[in-house]
């Protein structure tokens, strides 16, 4: 049985973490929260990076979102960041997604489309723990999810 997924929510406002955590929650998700990017870097240092996505918003007093994606980005390679602001625009997204953001979605956000969102970029991380790195040495048994291999 797998761990429940773990996720990091990062905005400034309370009310607006406190918002996500309770959405996050009920779809099953153990939610932790920072109020800044540095704070968010601390708790994932801490860590180990251990959660399987990062929500944050992008614009915050000190390090802001596109700062603390490119810390992820370089320090935790692989782990999904979706972007959220209420300043969304068509290049603010594009520069995210260029810098390494998994999504961006915009507020005021429709919940539904947030989760699965959140949904995605969780299964992206939980397929990343599932690939196996192929040696020629292995037996079939060791050699992949549907014991299919390639080589480019």
């Amino acid at each position: 049985m797998s761990p429940t997924p773990r996720l990091l929510v990062v905005d400034d406002e309370p009310n607006m973490r406190t918002v996500l955590q309770g959405l996050l929650s009920r779809e099953g998700y153990v939610v932790e929260t920072a109020a800044d990017g540095q704070a968010a870097l601390a708790f994932l240092e801490k860590t180990g990076g251990a959660v399987q996505a990062v929500l944050t918003d992008l614009r915050m007093p000190g390090m802001d979102g596109m700062q603390l994606l490119a810390e992820i980005t370089k320090r935790f390679p692989g782990r999904p960041v979706v972007m959220l602001t209420a300043h969304g625009t068509v290049d603010t997204a594009v520069e995210a997604m260029k810098v390494g953001a998994f999504d961006f979605v915009t507020k005021p956000f429709n919940a539904d489309e947030l989760r699965a969102v959140m949904r995605k970029a969780v299964n992206t991380a939980m397929a990343e723990l599932d690939i196996v790195d192929v040696d020629d040495d292995k037996s079939d048994t060791e050699i992949g999810r549907f014991g299919m291999i390639g080589r480019s």
